[in-house]
């Protein structure tokens, strides 16, 4: 598998997962908050995996490419204020049983947002300027333990879905 292919794979699982999650947030019932909470807890360290990979891609500026430098500070930017975000959802997850739900699901309503964002512009305006790196293959960009992350990734997000789908579709039954 080529980078640009693994990255075209996670951002569609992130983006089905967060699908998933507005589902879950749009439900009022007890079970929503369950749900959440746990699709939060693969999302947030799966994303952490994602940034490591990206980050030994992207780690030099590419050569001759003006917008380069705004693209990189927009992307950092956006990598620093979701990391932000990810540590404030951590706090209500880990205090869950005190933190209002409605304080949780407007964090997550924004990680979405942001998230969706954040993907777009790199797809957008971080990709192009690498066409090199992304056409390697995986194995010849990231080490192997990372490599072997992106693969439990792959597996983790798309049981989350799952899960969450399921979930979804035996409360929908009771219903």
């Amino acid at each position: 598998m080529i980078v640009a292919e693994l990255f075209i794979k996670e951002h569609a699982l992130f983006r089905a997962l967060l699908d998933r999650v507005e589902l879950g947030l749009a439900r009022r019932d007890d079970r929503a908050r369950a749900d959440v909470g746990n699709a939060l807890r693969v999302l947030l360290p799966s994303l952490d995996r994602h940034a490591e990979i990206e980050d030994i891609v992207f780690r030099y500026p590419p050569d001759n490419v003006d917008d380069a430098p705004r693209a990189l500070a927009e992307v950092g930017a956006q990598h620093r204020a979701l990391a932000a975000l990810r540590n404030e959802i951590l706090f209500a997850l880990e205090r869950s049983t005190e933190y209002p739900f409605v304080k949780l699901r407007a964090l997550t309503e924004l990680l979405i947002n942001d998230l969706r964002q954040h993907f777009e512009t790199e797809e957008r305006r971080l990709w192009p300027l690498y066409p090199g790196a992304l056409k390697r293959p995986v194995d010849a960009v990231v080490p192997i333990h990372l490599d072997r992350r992106a693969q439990a990734l792959d597996k983790e997000l798309s049981q989350a879905i799952a899960a969450i789908s399921h979930s979804a579709a035996r409360d929908s039954e009771k219903s």
